[in-house]
């Protein structure tokens, strides 16, 4: 692997004494504080509404100026940087302002790329970004070098960058929020996993969210490796500018990753037959190649990422390995609330399928999944819905059971079930009608597993 270190890193002379708005507070803004008050910075926060009693008591202590409430356009006088929260979108008159007089515009991700020498390995796309970044951490720890894991799912970027040193690698989690904020960041290593119609109403149209998803390659050079879905045509065709090393992967096609005979190549290398891997789904797959081909040029040994693949579960309630109970491997994929997401779940498994479904009526078409349940061998429907998942199985001539609650329907799971099936769910409707959030369902079912499987031998 060609080594390329930020060689844009941000002393501290640098922002000394410099007038720093930061806007917005949470985990990213006061940590964005912090390392400009020890950087020598002068330093404003602003939020637009009331920051948390923690926030404020953390702002006091940092003896820096606070503005809450409201955005006045004042607090651009003078000022020389702003560091801003993602979530807040660039239509407020305040940045718009901004923007007009020149000055910059970053996120926490800029900030903390400047303030370190570690390197950088960094995933976005529209599905995917979690479980592909974590998995990428995973397999990274296995080798020689330190590895810290920052973004959405782990600490704020800057927070990290303070705690990482030269030869270090930091692998981070970017949305396009994220990466509308950024100047310089560039990435030894980047992933664009795919690309659907998402956040349109911060970003005002497709396009535009297409165009901030693809600053992720806007850095790089052709030492760096840039890994794109070779299905998705529009990631494809946005990434044909990048002067990074361009590789592919696909799970349907021929590709630099790809699936032959049920075993996973990254180039010519064999990995791991498929039916090994721990993580289930097909879109889990495609995170799986994206990983691989991602953590290539680090060395990692074949025998370590084997390891990794056979054990790792993936994100909780995203099609998550919980365990093999009496012969079932069992996955909690309480996560998806919509047919795209269960259809890609169903799709990745080549064993029988026991499926539980269902929730809040929703009045969505179930037709489309028709074509994903190839492998279902018994439908158990749940909730409200959970009738019209026993309908869509009888039209598919498949075997059917609709229950009250979660451990009965579990109960079922094992009961019609045997050695070697498949024990998935993944309800393809919101979780109101019985639970406040998808996490509790996906936990409720976690236990029911446990407390039903524990009892088989």
């Amino acid at each position: 692997m060609v080594k390329k270190v930020s060689d844009l890193m941000m002393k501290s002379s640098e922002l000394e004494k410099k007038k720093v708005l930061v806007l917005g507070t949470a985990k990213s803004g006061i940590a964005a504080a912090t390392y400009l008050v020890k950087a020598g910075a002068v330093v404003t926060v602003n939020d637009g509404g009331t920051p948390s009693k923690n926030d404020v008591q953390t702002l006091e202590s940092l003896k820096v100026e606070t503005l809450f409430g409201s955005h006045p356009l004042s607090l651009l006088d003078g000022t020389d940087l702003i560091v801003k929260n993602p979530g807040i979108p660039y239509q407020i008159p305040l940045l718009q302002k901004a923007l007009e007089l020149g000055i910059p515009v970053w996120t926490e991700v800029e900030l903390a790329y400047r303030s370190t020498k570690a390197d950088w390995v960094a995933i976005t796309g529209s599905n995917g970004k979690t479980t592909t970044t974590t998995l990428v951490h995973e397999l990274l720890k296995r080798g020689s070098k330190r590895v810290h894991l920052a973004g959405n799912i782990g600490f704020p970027a800057v927070e990290v960058a303070q705690q990482a040193e030269a030869g270090d690698v930091i692998v981070i989690e970017l949305s396009s929020f994220q990466l509308m904020g950024i100047e310089s960041f560039r990435p030894v290593s980047a992933a664009f996993l795919n690309l659907s119609p998402a956040h349109l109403d911060y970003h005002g149209d497709v396009t535009s969210y297409a165009a901030a998803k693809a600053r992720i390659f806007s850095n790089m050079d052709e030492a760096g490796r840039l890994v794109v879905n070779a299905d998705d045509e529009e990631v494809m065709r946005l990434s044909e500018t990048a002067a990074a090393e361009r590789l592919t992967f696909s799970r349907r096609q021929d590709a630099y990753a790809h699936i032959e005979n049920d075993m996973i190549f990254v180039g010519q290398t064999e990995i791991l037959p498929v039916r090994e891997l721990a993580l289930g789904g097909g879109h889990n797959l495609e995170n799986v190649l994206a990983a691989l081909t991602l953590i290539e040029p680090f060395g990692i040994s074949l025998t370590a990422i084997q390891d990794v693949l056979r054990t790792f579960g993936g994100v909780a309630h995203r099609t998550e390995y919980i365990g093999e109970f009496a012969g079932r491997k069992v996955y909690n994929d309480s996560k998806a609330t919509n047919n795209v997401a269960t259809e890609a779940a169903l799709s990745g498994f080549q064993s029988s399928i026991i499926w539980i479904c269902g929730g809040l009526e929703r009045g969505a078409d179930l037709t489309p999944l028709k074509s994903a349940m190839t492998h279902v061998k018994h439908v158990i429907g749940l909730g409200e819905t959970g009738q019209r998942f026993a309908d869509l199985a009888g039209e598919q001539q498949i075997a059917s059971t609709v229950t009250r609650e979660m451990e009965e329907a579990v109960a079922t799971a094992f009961d019609v079930s045997k050695p070697g099936d498949i024990i998935l769910l993944s309800p393809a409707s919101a979780s109101w009608d019985q639970y406040k959030t998808y996490e509790e369902r996906g936990e409720h079912f976690i236990r029911s597993v446990q407390k039903v499987g524990g009892m088989m031998k």
